[in-house]
């Protein structure tokens, strides 16, 4: 494992010697005899849920960005329970909790409105058989309501008197009210596993045996590693040490880090603060600002459906779609060479300094701290830009001088360009068009531009403390100025997402166009762009993806982007606030790195002087070469 081990070693000693501020998870112990009963008794659980109903197949649910989804859980406790929590990883879900013992209270009357189309989800959690004429009351608004699904954690009794049984579309059941079950329920009606489980003891409507299967998995597994032939015990050590030294050198305040392969999420956790103040840990529904990965996520799915449609050549001049560049010294740029780099666009221009003068003061007509009319552009709180900066920041690019060679040379330039080409080609807004094709239909609902707007800013990481530009601590606000300029809508920047949602865009990817039970794109569509364009020009980069290095398994650790075993069909993207992610189709494996690097400063650049990202990457390998070691050979 080349020199990995030594620099593992060395964050061992770190770590065992230094103490930091992290909410890091305690991770299983898994030795060589146990693996086999850890596997079996997850496949046990698994198969204690069954379905015995799906009249309309309703599950799995296909369709996540048409209807409303709606989980009414009866439970004795609170909170939203763990079946609530697992729901949520999917989709948007309106979770509705009722104490139990309080339900004769609320029997009368839900204030609930539900169109025809929407998805019901009703959990009931141990409920005594002396409350089933309440609830019985209380479901019977919903008697209607073809899309429901019943799910029913212990109390067989009431699937012989419960009358919301007969109305449900759809029923699970299992036998008890764990935590693990009911999570396994919610995977079950997403897709997330397949049922598979039959009914253990025959009840007057339902006979022993029963369980109708549902076919193939189609979204993300919740699971532990060796699920997915990992090694619990290495993955969770290499990660929980290298982001544990991240924190300690402070390479960051905080981070969230998912690992996924075979479609099984296999590690989801967090360390750190929102900040160095400590005051708030990072939580797995966190929401960072994505930076550069926004141009793998943003514009690039368009593009990659106006090819399928044919809308778009990629052999064509790239004037073809931009009419500005027509009489310019871009006329005969290659949309090709564009989306690979290496159409001698300059890498950017700080678009910000044409709005301050010689003495370091905004030009007057500039920015206001109002939203008028004449200054509709907000760029940080109480700061709004002239509507009339857009077309210099295209004016600007048009008239920018070419490179001399055509070479590989990372520009963010036509990201800019390329959300207005999407709106002229699609007739819809860029951020409409993507996200009621690509993320709502994802689940992917925290994946969004200008999120202050739509999410509580204590579930939003804040990044920099500009100090230059906006004189203001970043929150919710883009950090990059380009896309801030824009209104925080870009192709370049300005997205920003949960681990979570991040990696569903990211699996559809790694399927090749396909997630969820549902085709985005075509898988000769995402081979061509995922797959290196101009290797003889010593160009490494796919059409808007990023590739390993030329010759990066023959790289040491510290020489390697991304980890030296990631395979060359392999692709990803990196981002200027410390994000990374990194697919691996040949290993069916995906990696996400989400932190805030740049808080309070830019300047910090521990991240890279550590090799955090690319450490933890490798150490997934490892994790993998390791369970093979142990297990596929112990005979």
């Amino acid at each position: 494992m080349k020199n990995l081990l030594f620099v593992l070693f060395i964050f061992f000693f770190i770590i065992e010697n230094t103490t930091g501020s992290t909410n890091k998870p305690v991770h299983p112990e898994t030795g060589t005899g146990k693996i086999d009963s850890i596997i079996h008794h997850v496949q046990k659980i698994q198969h204690s849920v069954c379905v015995l109903k799906n009249n309309t197949s309703l599950i799995p649910i296909i369709e996540l960005g048409k209807n409303q989804i709606v989980s009414l859980s009866i439970d004795s406790c609170n909170t939203v329970s763990p079946f609530q929590q697992m729901l949520k990883k999917y989709s948007h879900i309106k979770c509705i909790a009722i104490n139990s013992d309080s339900i004769s209270d609320k029997a009368e009357h839900l204030n609930l409105q539900l169109d025809k189309q929407d998805i019901l989800i009703v959990s009931l959690h141990s409920i005594s058989v002396k409350d089933q004429s309440y609830i019985s009351q209380l479901l019977s608004q919903f008697n209607n309501h073809r899309n429901t699904i019943l799910s029913l954690f212990g109390s067989p009794q009431l699937l012989d008197i419960l009358p919301a049984i007969d109305n449900a579309s759809s029923l699970l059941y299992t036998d008890d009210n764990t935590p693990k079950k009911q999570e396994v329920a919610a995977q079950i009606i997403f897709g997330g596993i397949s049922a598979s489980g039959v009914l253990s003891a025959s009840s007057e409507k339902f006979r022993k045996g029963l369980g109708i299967k549902t076919g193939k998995a189609i979204r993300f597994q919740y699971t532990i590693p060796e699920m997915a032939g990992v090694d619990s015990k290495t993955l969770h050590q290499v990660i929980d040490s290298v982001a544990t030294l991240g924190i300690d050198s402070n390479a960051f305040p905080g981070c969230q880090i998912l690992v996924a392969k075979d479609r099984k999420v296999i590690y989801h956790q967090c360390f750190g603060f929102h900040t160095y103040a400590g005051l708030q840990p990072v939580h797995p529904d966190a929401i960072y600002d994505l930076a550069s990965i926004t141009k793998i996520t943003g514009p690039l799915p368009a593009l990659m459906r106006f090819v399928d449609e044919g809308k778009i050549q990629l052999d064509d001049k790239f004037a073809s779609y931009w009419k500005d560049f027509r009489r310019s010294n871009k006329k005969d740029l290659i949309f090709r060479d564009v989306l690979a780099h290496q159409a001698q666009l300059v890498p950017w221009i700080p678009f910000w300094r044409k709005t301050i003068d010689h003495n370091q003061n905004f030009k007057k007509g500039m920015f206001s701290y109002r939203k008028t009319r004449k200054y509709p552009v907000q760029v940080a709180p109480q700061m709004f830009l002239n509507r009339k900066f857009k077309k210099k920041i295209f004016r600007a690019i048009t008239e920018s001088e070419l490179l001399p060679e055509k070479e590989y040379k990372y520009s963010g330039l036509s990201y800019f360009i390329f959300p207005e080409i999407i709106q002229n080609i699609s007739g819809r807004s860029y951020p409409e068009f993507i996200k009621q094709e690509f993320y709502k239909p994802l689940g992917a609902n925290t994946t969004d531009f200008n999120v202050y707007k739509n999410f509580p800013t204590s579930r939003i990481i804040p990044t920099e403390y500009d100090n230059y530009f906006r004189n203001t601590l970043l929150h919710g606000f883009v950090d990059d100025e380009g896309c801030a300029m824009l209104g925080g809508v870009s192709g370049n920047a300005g997205l920003f997402s949960s681990a979570n949602d991040l990696a569903k865009v990211m699996q559809m990817y790694l399927q090749m166009g396909a997630y969820g039970g549902k085709r985005y794109l075509s898988e000769e569509t995402v081979k061509e762009f995922t797959q290196i364009q101009f290797p003889e020009n010593n160009n490494r980069r796919g059409l808007g993806f990023d590739k390993p290095l030329l010759g990066n398994d023959t790289l040491s650790i510290e020489e390697s982007y991304p980890a030296y075993s990631a395979s060359p069909e392999s692709f990803g993207h990196s981002g200027f606030t410390g994000t990374f992610t990194w697919a691996d189709p040949e290993n069916k494996l995906l990696f996400i790195f989400l932190s805030n690097r740049i808080h309070p400063t830019r300047k910090s650049r521990q991240i890279y002087e550590k090799n955090i990202r690319i450490a933890i990457h490798q150490g997934i390998y490892d994790a993998i070469e390791k369970f093979n070691e142990k297990y596929n050979k112990k005979k």
